[in-house]
């Protein structure tokens, strides 16, 4: 069993640590989230970011908009994914928030499945896509740590136990 209360790592000048959903907790406010895409396989959709490299479609909640909403939206808009069962996999607490925002905030988890792919937008931050297996992670994530992998690992148990019933 994992101790999620002492796998952290740092992002971006931030500490951030991984919440699973069945744990209860009050998290802080949503200000970002990530979207696990899954293939049903064992694999999982990548986005090449410029200045960046290849990782999960990520980034800011809009004013407005749910944390589902923005999952929506930065799977489209980084990777081309239509997704289906969106799934709430837990939270990263990041502290601080950012660099202007010294507060805790926290990024919701999803995992979900791409009903399909459609190309890349033009004015898109992501330079291409590809799908990846767990032990080809490590070569191409951008900022590969214990806690990313620890996190993609139970993104994959989940995966399993929702999807190949």
């Amino acid at each position: 069993m994992t101790d999620w209360a002492t796998l952290t790592a740092m992002w971006a000048g931030r500490q951030m640590r991984f919440v699973p959903d069945e744990t209860p907790i009050d998290a802080p406010r949503p200000c970002y989230v990530v979207v696990l895409i899954s293939d049903g396989a064992g694999r999982y959709l990548l986005a090449h970011i410029r200045n960046r490299g290849y990782c999960a479609p990520s980034g800011r909640i809009e004013p407005s908009e749910s944390p589902d909403a923005a999952a929506l939206r930065e799977a489209y808009e980084e990777s081309g994914a239509v997704l289906r069962e969106l799934r709430l996999l837990g939270h990263y607490l990041l502290e601080p928030c950012s660099v202007a925002e010294p507060e805790p905030c926290s990024a919701p988890v999803f995992l979900a499945r791409a009903e399909r792919l459609e190309p890349l937008q033009p004015d898109s931050e992501s330079q291409g896509v590809l799908w990846a297996s767990l032990d080809e992670m490590p070569a191409l994530y951008y900022d590969w740590s214990p806690l990313i992998e620890t996190v993609f690992r139970y993104a994959e148990e989940r995966r399993k136990a929702l999807w190949e019933r």
